[in-house]
């Protein structure tokens, strides 16, 4: 009897001293992830500096924390651009496949590898890397997003058409951010989905009036051969800007294309007049050419070059 109650105590000790450490253990947790959350806001606003020996630290003490490898990944990506020589796109590299190798299901650290790879133009390594974020347990939201703008830098513009479809599919951004329809309207353009294009550019420039998102649209119409509707578009914006060095010279740029060079050289005239840089001197050298007007084409040359 003796020794039964003697256990009873020994077991009433051991749940009491346990009770404190659960309740620690719990706390070191809530207050990691709410740290976490933090440094993922810094790094979403380019912080990057000021969070990179954290994740450093915590990195080190926790090996298989495999959102902070990630995040310290993009970290380095961020300071790569800042600095000079590149000597941080390699220990970007290093971070994201110490992400993958932690848990190398991670849908996340996949995309995350994927991209580095495709940045250093290796892209047969990160299109088989995202195929494997799409494949895994839980998909990263983004992932066909980036599959669709890997296969747009190789021209492989159906597939990378049909990527972004279903980037659109699954995630609401790419209806209602600005940046995701960017990227959006530029792949349907490059796969020959004007219309598409053109329609996203209408609504970023509904919600966010702005005379790139004209241009835009002006250059999704050259881009599928529909010269004289980006001609159109551009003649709208100059109504509006008389001024519009830019819209001037494109607008140039696609009437000689047409065979109105005359028109052309009156538009580069204009451009001109409002920003005289060597580009624009360049443009209209070549119109002068196709005139026969050597000599106009030669000075024009020469200014190009003061």
């Amino acid at each position: 009897m003796a020794r039964i109650r003697s256990a009873s105590v020994f077991l009433m000790v051991l749940l009491c001293l346990s009770v404190p450490v659960a309740d620690c253990k719990r706390h070191r947790s809530d207050a990691h992830a709410d740290r976490m959350k933090e440094i993922r806001r810094q790094v979403k606003e380019g912080q990057a500096q000021a969070v990179v020996y954290e994740l450093e630290s915590i990195t080190r003490n926790n090996p298989k924390d495999v959102e902070a490898w990630v995040l310290l990944s993009k970290v380095y990506t961020d300071l790569d651009m800042s600095s000079s020589g590149g000597k941080m796109i390699g220990k970007a590299m290093d971070a994201a496949k110490n992400a993958v190798a932690a848990q190398p299901d991670n849908s996340t650290a996949l995309k995350n590898l994927a991209e580095l790879h495709a940045q250093r133009g290796n892209f047969k390594e990160a299109l088989s890397l995202i195929d494997r974020a799409i494949a895994a347990p839980r998909q990263d939201p983004f992932v066909y997003k980036s599959k669709a703008l890997m296969l747009s830098e190789l021209k492989r513009d159906k597939e990378a058409v049909a990527a972004w479809d279903m980037f659109a599919s699954t995630h609401p951004a790419a209806n209602t951010s600005p940046n995701q329809m960017d990227d959006g309207a530029l792949i349907y353009a490059r796969g020959g989905l004007t219309d598409k294009a053109c329609a996203l550019y209408d609504k970023l420039n509904a919600v966010s009036p702005s005379e790139k998102w004209i241009l835009k649209k002006a250059e999704a119409y050259s881009m599928g051969g529909r010269t004289n509707q980006a001609i159109g578009v551009y003649s709208e914006l100059i109504k509006l800007h008389p001024g519009d060095e830019l819209a001037l010279m494109e607008r140039a740029k696609l009437k000689s294309k047409l065979g109105k060079h005359k028109e052309a050289l009156a538009d580069m005239d204009a451009a001109i007049k409002e920003m005289p840089t060597s580009r624009m001197y360049l443009e209209r050298a070549s119109i002068y050419e196709k005139l026969g007007n050597a000599k106009m084409a030669q000075r024009d040359r020469e200014k190009a070059r003061e």
